[in-house]
């Protein structure tokens, strides 16, 4: 399944500032082996990115893993792709028919 993840800055002091040169090594190397499918950044303050899980155990790493998680309000938000979605919408309300 695919989450989207919102990372909001809570105030404290995580010193992203002070390293950004291995940290965007760090998001280089997770886009690279597919373990963050897109990433983006708030310009003021915060990220959003977008991670494939298996289960709750592999979400949490994938959450964890940014070194602004402990300075954030983070929101994790289960999507779908929106193609994908509104036909199993419309097979729900015509029945439940399968696609073909």
């Amino acid at each position: 399944m695919k989450f989207l993840v919102i990372m909001r800055p809570n105030g404290s002091e995580h010193g992203a500032g002070k390293d950004t040169k291995s940290h965007t090594a760090a998001l280089k190397k997770a886009i690279k082996e597919g373990v963050v499918e897109a990433a983006y950044a708030f310009i003021g303050g915060g990220c959003a990115y977008v991670v494939k899980a298996k289960d709750s155990y592999e979400l949490a790493g994938k959450v964890r893993f940014n070194p602004i998680f402990d300075a954030s309000h983070v929101d994790v938000i289960p999507v779908a792709d929106a193609v994908d979605f509104l036909d199993a919408a419309t097979r729900h309300a015509s029945g439940g028919a399968k696609k073909k």
